[in-house]
């Protein structure tokens, strides 16, 4: 399929195939991919994310617009501009350290504004989902990460099974 840059329809404006599958991809998620075995998560401090941790994905369920490289496993990169929905889901395996739990949705190497995600607790032994989601205008190029963060003082893995790493990503609506 072909996607183009579409700002919306005007009048009199011919309906051909690129436009109409532009059209098409509002609401419509163009990127879901899980982290399925453990991912070890550096403790920092005060549990903030850190771009060293972020999730090696290995489960790539969609990739509409081709934006997933194996050889940059950590990103989703833009393929077509525009404003996107990013929902976000870690798992920590059970840890009785630390106070806080937190993860971020980074653009290149920015943490974006409130796209930081954390729980401040004192932790059981249990296991821990921290989650969120925010829409971020994205160009031709720039990608996403999700990175957790935690403050145990050790190393804590990322949980599997249904409470594994997630990310989504939907097309919200052209530039």
């Amino acid at each position: 399929m072909t996607y183009i840059a579409f700002p919306q329809w005007q009048p009199g404006m011919i309906i051909n195939e690129a436009r109409a599958n532009s059209a098409a991809l509002i609401g419509r998620v163009v990127f879901k991919a899980t982290r399925d075995t453990n991912q070890a998560i550096s403790s920092t401090s005060q549990a903030n994310p850190d771009q060293v941790n972020a999730i090696s994905w290995e489960t790539i369920s969609d990739d509409e617009l081709g934006g997933w490289s194996s050889g940059a496993p950590t990103r989703y990169t833009c393929q077509l501009a525009g404003w996107y929905k990013i929902e976000v889901k870690v798992g920590f395996n059970a840890a009785t350290l630390g106070t806080a739990r937190t993860l971020g949705i980074y653009v290149g190497t920015t943490l974006q504004p409130a796209g930081h995600f954390r729980t401040a607790t004192t932790f059981t032994n249990q296991v821990h989902t921290q989650s969120g989601y925010l829409t971020v205008l994205l160009g031709v190029g720039d990608y996403v990460e999700l990175v957790p963060g935690q403050d145990t003082g050790n190393p804590l893995n990322t949980a599997t099974g249904g409470v594994r790493p997630l990310i989504e990503i939907a097309f919200a609506r052209p530039a």
